[in-house]
């Protein structure tokens, strides 16, 4: 059959039409675009707590105040933490946020008879350890208040805020409560009926929980067992135990691994049990620096009564053994970063970075109880003040 020829009105009648389908999907095209970059943005803005963020530094520069140095005469500060760029202080009465001017941006008050506080990204939480209360809180709100029904053991929160809490039990010796980063459900329970639980920490991108426990095997040697699960199943994925240790921190890095720093060795150690680097010594630390969601940890040891110095283990992203640097002096406390170590010791404050490298010493015209990084800022507490101990 003879192919029908098309007219010239056909012809530009169908190129209209091609034209105008052409029109229609880059439009569809354009406004899926729109709509992905605006979602990508509003779950970005909802996640990073951009708004959050913004009101912070509003008030940070809003805020009255004299600034550093600040008086504390007469307080007994406990403890000084980082949330986000402010500096933050616990006492025995109370507890204070301050911007990186020393301009005060909070002031509380606490009835705890022991706080203790953890910090993670903008979030900090504060809870009575022997007692059963505890919150979380950012600047300008409390998140989440609880009341146990037995007292609390140990408490940690993680850097996208999952909560966990080991409390004593009625029929185990103690217990694991973990809760979801908006804290409106307990998501995972466990209980030992053989081991006493010490700490614990959650991973909320992996779905993971790692708890330390102790207990004492037929020869009387102390064991300390970390044990995994998944809050999704609520099911043990793997245990590994460390024999002749007793746990001093653990904490979750940015890939979901354990960083469990002990009394004698430090691992790092994935979801399934496998110890992926390790670093041994026989001395206990004087300190450890182990953040949450950060590659990575710190571990000072005081060797000034045998050397009259102290050194300092920088370890890398598996735990490892990256650097021992020794510096003169007493170790009196000290404080890690993201990026940044600071030690003081007898006077001299000696700033590192992650690799071990010096890279500044600082002297204090007072002597430092604490010290404290929050981002470039090495911040001191002593007697009768916070300072900042400038470069």
């Amino acid at each position: 059959m003879a192919k029908k020829e098309q007219n010239e009105f056909e012809i530009a009648r169908k190129k209209r039409r091609k034209k105008f389908a052409a029109q229609r999907n880059r439009k569809f095209i354009g406004a899926l675009l729109l709509f992905v970059v605006l979602s990508a943005g509003i779950y970005f803005f909802i996640e990073e707590d951009v708004a959050g963020i913004i009101g912070d530094r509003i008030a940070s520069a809003s805020s009255g105040g004299e600034g550093f140095p600040v008086d504390v005469s007469g307080t007994n500060i406990l403890n000084t933490f980082t949330v986000g760029e402010q500096f933050g202080v616990l006492t025995d009465v109370g507890y204070y946020l301050y911007a990186e001017n020393g301009k005060r941006l909070l002031a509380a008050q606490h009835d705890f008879a022991n706080p203790k506080v953890e910090s993670a990204g903008r979030r900090f939480l504060i809870y009575d350890q022997g007692g059963n209360r505890l919150f979380v809180r950012m600047r300008d709100k409390i998140l989440f208040e609880k009341e146990f029904e037995y007292k609390i053991i140990s408490a940690d929160i993680s850097k996208d805020g999952m909560l966990s809490v080991v409390t004593s039990a009625q029929r185990y010796a103690s217990q694991l409560h973990v809760f979801d980063p908006d804290y409106t459900e307990e998501i995972f329970t466990w209980s030992s009926s053989d081991e006493y639980i010490i700490c614990a920490s959650a991973d909320e991108g992996t779905k993971t929980v790692a708890a330390a426990a102790l207990s004492a095997n037929e020869s009387g040697e102390m064991v300390t067992t970390i044990h995994f699960f998944t809050t999704e199943a609520a099911v043990e994925l793997a245990k590994k135990e460390f024999r002749g240790s007793s746990i001093l921190s653990l904490e979750f890095d940015s890939d979901g691994d354990a960083k469990v720093i002990c009394d004698n060795v430090s691992a790092c150690i994935s979801r399934e049990g496998t110890v992926l680097g390790s670093f041994g010594y026989n001395q206990v630390p004087a300190a450890v620096m182990n953040l949450p969601g950060e590659d990575g940890s710190t571990i000072v040891f005081d060797r000034f009564t045998e050397e009259r110095a102290t050194d300092i283990v920088f370890l890398g992203e598996k735990l490892d053994e990256i650097k021992t640097v020794s510096v003169s002096g007493k170790y009196i406390c000290s404080d890690r970063s993201k990026s940044n170590t600071a030690v003081y010791c007898s006077g001299k404050a000696f700033v590192f970075n992650n690799l071990g490298e010096n890279t500044a010493v600082l002297d204090s015209e007072q002597d430092a109880v604490i010290v404290n990084l929050t981002g470039e800022t090495l911040l001191a507490v002593t007697r009768d003040q916070l300072c900042r101990i400038e470069k």
